[in-house]
């Protein structure tokens, strides 16, 4: 009999450990962390939205990793009015971590047409204002 047990428990230690790689994976659990600062729009430009007026907008980046392993998933940039990301457009990027890490915001440009956001690796993103105007 102790023989099925051993076998039972390295079956059910196998199964777990197959659960937690498919979890990690899959990307149904993941943990989110902010990189760097917080960017509002400047009060000199201002964008109408359903909810009756103009409302601040924030761009921010944030690093998705997997919640079991830690392991790096994407990169994403956001684009929206809560400063704490909970709601907006998010754009899901991953050119890398620069030679100095991961990605950093070196300048926010805001006009009518919407949101540039240039890296300090050179790279540029341009977010049009109908994309995260009333935060689609």
């Amino acid at each position: 009999m102790a023989p099925i047990l051993a076998g039972t428990a390295g079956y059910i230690a196998f199964a777990v450990l197959l659960m937690l790689f498919v979890l990690d994976t899959s990307g149904w659990l993941h943990r989110t962390e902010k990189l760097g600062d917080v960017h509002r729009q400047p009060a000199s430009v201002t964008y109408e939205d359903e909810h009756g007026g103009p409302r601040a907008h924030y761009v921010g980046l944030l690093h998705e990793r997997s919640f079991v392993f830690g392991r790096h998933r994407a990169y994403q940039l956001f684009v929206g009015p809560e400063p704490n990301f909970g709601y907006g457009h998010f754009i899901d990027f991953d050119h890398g971590a620069g030679p100095g890490g991961p990605p950093a915001v070196k300048s926010v440009t805001w006009d009518a047409r919407g949101v540039r956001v240039t890296f300090t690796t050179g790279h540029e993103v341009f977010v049009p204002a109908d994309a995260f105007v009333g935060a689609r």
